[in-house]
């Protein structure tokens, strides 16, 4: 079963949420002479909503948050996946002029997982982090850990508009970030930033639609 819910409130908050609960599912399984029914997917709520404003014309800023929930009676799954995954986040942007082309963008999440010492480990071992490499002085591999937190910071500045276009960006995220669960995300314990100009002309001309560099 799901349920969804979209408005807008007279304050110019946007709010979306969606809640959907799937059954436990199980499959048939024979080895020769021997047939049993065997749990492959566990009784799970699953959360997303996020709130969103404008303020003015040149700044808005909005909320996100996620949460999944697992019935894990097998101990099978119980070792494959996390009993509790939650994320939180803020993020917004800034127009620094009137013609709306310069803009700043910022978001900053949190996430939090927790289950068994054999899901956990498994995250840590996973090729998002790789917690047990021995050249990662700042990481240790905890076996016996039931839970796992971690973040997400990213900032950037764009120009919009016009054939030149400057792009800044710095970011970062935590070993121990991970929302996979109700997301995509394929590494962590990464920072870095970037630079960059391009050039774009999308008027049409004779022989070309486009010009990019």
């Amino acid at each position: 079963s799901a349920a969804k819910l979209t408005g807008k409130t007279a304050g110019g908050w946007s709010l979306n949420l969606v809640d959907a609960v799937t059954a436990r599912e199980h499959a048939d399984e024979a080895f020769g002479p021997i047939h049993r029914r065997t749990e492959v997917e566990p009784p799970t709520n699953y959360l997303a909503t996020r709130v969103r404003r404008d303020v003015g014309q040149r700044a808005g800023f909005g909320m996100i948050a996620t949460a999944v929930n697992r019935g894990l009676d097998d101990s099978a799954l119980a070792s494959q996946l996390a009993s509790d995954a939650y994320v939180a986040g803020i993020d917004g942007h800034l127009f620094l002029n009137a013609k709306r082309d310069w803009v700043v963008t910022s978001g900053l999440s949190g996430s939090h997982v927790s289950g068994t010492p054999a899901a956990i480990l498994r995250l840590q071992r996973s090729s998002a982090r790789y917690c047990q490499r021995p050249d990662a002085s700042h990481l240790s591999l905890n076996p016996s850990a039931t839970s796992m937190d971690g973040w997400n910071v990213q900032a950037d500045l764009n120009k919009e508009s016009g054939k030149f276009r400057p792009n800044v960006s710095a970011w970062a995220v935590s070993p121990g970030y991970e929302v996979n669960d109700l997301g995509f995300q394929t590494n962590a314990d990464r920072r870095g930033t970037h630079a960059a100009l391009f050039w774009r002309d999308p008027d049409l001309h004779r022989f070309t639609r486009n010009r990019e560099l």
